[in-house]
């Protein structure tokens, strides 16, 4: 066994934590279908879905072959300043805009979840400035709330320890409970009190994700109708991100189209490319573009990087669509769902150490005192879960195109690696 600091790779300085063992032998070599298998020879049932992104499995033959033939004839064009764009853009927006809500009509494609956030964001303020509110700069977001790392996102990320690791980070983020800890009526009470006290008229933006990933909370429809009324009485703008719950992970293209919600701009990122190539993207409102559109040239606002709507990864993105409108993806998810959502109920009623199951789609935490633990007794059976920073729970959250026969594997898994706890916690 080496020692992680004798890798020429600096991975992560949790490593240790994550990896029972760590060695070149646990690293991953292989993918097939819903399972990965290590450099030593071991297969496991990935519940985790890569980093909750590799929604159609590890080969699906659709996206493979896309990026293939975009490889063969055009395997670079940027998006950003004065470049010309590859024909490859127009064609992938024009094919996933449809299966968006109707009042968005114009993508930005961007790198990665946490810049599309960034840039929503920077739109935001840039346009509240551009016309004439440049008071309008805050921006609030959710406690336990996850919308990526670094300067920008990690900022509006409500994991507390984040703020504090190497700041300042973004200026005016401010940040207000959720309902799953609220000390109101359980709706928008907290967040709403948290505005008002701030001051509407200095808040350009709120950012939300449907479902909360740090704990997998599920916002009721009544409790995003209502936050969204209050932006828009309050000329504040709305943000939905979804760049986890985008892309099929509930049922749907997205959550937003699912509950009927208006917000001026939306964020999709993993499931975009089912992880093959980095993409991200920001979806804008008709009349948010408008607004935008109404400005002269030299006061657009200009961001952007390199890889922005990499070639590669459109064509990904285009057989991603493709996947989910005509192989019957999103069916599964929904039948799926319902099956994962009833084993995991069973096995935790056995279990007191489990003490609730929550979700939705293919999506779904159970709490646990030690997930830690769980989550290696898992693993030492064969299935990969997911755990959290700041919330004593796992994350099961499978491919959108797992079997039922897995689906009984990972709840199976799950029950015997819960009668296992009581004696790894002694």
């Amino acid at each position: 066994m080496i020692s992680p600091a004798d890798y020429p790779l600096w991975n992560s300085p949790a490593m240790s934590a994550y990896l029972k063992e760590v060695s070149p032998e646990t690293m991953l070599a292989e993918g097939r279908g819903v399972r990965v298998r290590d450099a030593g020879g071991r297969w496991f049932l990935d519940a985790r879905s890569g980093l909750w992104n590799v929604t159609l499995g590890y080969d699906h033959p659709g996206v493979k072959e896309a990026i293939k033939r975009q490889l063969d004839t055009l395997p670079y064009a940027n998006l950003i300043g004065y470049g010309r764009p590859s024909a490859l853009s127009l064609t992938a927006a024009g094919a996933l805009l449809p299966h968006l809500p109707g009042h968005l009509s114009k993508i930005r494609y961007c790198g990665n979840g946490s810049q599309a956030v960034e840039t929503a964001v920077l739109l935001s303020r840039f346009l509240h400035r551009a016309e004439g509110a440049p008071e309008r700069e805050a921006v609030f977001g959710m406690w336990r709330g996850f919308h990526g790392l670094g300067a920008g996102a990690g900022a509006l990320t409500g994991i507390p320890y984040l703020h504090h690791q190497a700041g300042p980070l973004l200026p005016g983020v401010a940040h207000a409970p959720g309902p799953f800890e609220s000390h109101g009526d359980g709706g928008t009470e907290d967040l709403r009190l948290a505005m008002a006290d701030y001051g509407p008229e200095r808040i350009s933006a709120v950012v939300v994700e449907p479902v909360v990933g740090e704990g997998v909370h599920v916002l009721t429809e009544d409790y995003l109708r209502s936050l969204a009324g209050f932006c828009r009485s309050n000329g504040i703008h709305l943000i939905i991100d979804e760049v986890t719950t985008g892309m099929g992970r509930t049922g749907a293209f997205t959550r937003t189209g699912q509950l009927g919600l208006r917000p001026d701009l939306l964020t999709l990122g993993k499931g975009l490319t089912s992880g093959y190539a980095p993409l991200s993207a920001v979806v804008l409102s008709a009349e948010f573009y408008q607004r935008l559109h109404q400005l002269p040239l030299e006061r657009q606002l200009f961001v952007g990087s390199t890889h922005d709507g990499h070639p590669l990864a459109l064509a990904a993105s285009l057989a991603v669509v493709e996947a989910l409108t005509t192989e019957g993806v999103l069916d599964n998810v929904r039948e799926r769902g319902r099956e994962l959502e009833q084993r995991l109920n069973d096995v935790v009623k056995r279990h007191p150490s489990a003490t609730a199951v929550r979700g939705t789609g293919l999506m779904y935490a159970i709490e646990v005192d030690r997930p830690d633990l769980l989550r290696h007794a898992m693993e030492a059976r064969g299935v990969l879960v997911s755990t959290l920073a700041r919330w004593p729970a796992i994350v099961i959250i499978p491919p959108l195109v797992i079997s039922a026969d897995e689906v009984e594997e990972i709840t199976l898994v799950l029950d015997q690696a819960l009668g296992e706890l009581p004696g790894l916690a002694g």
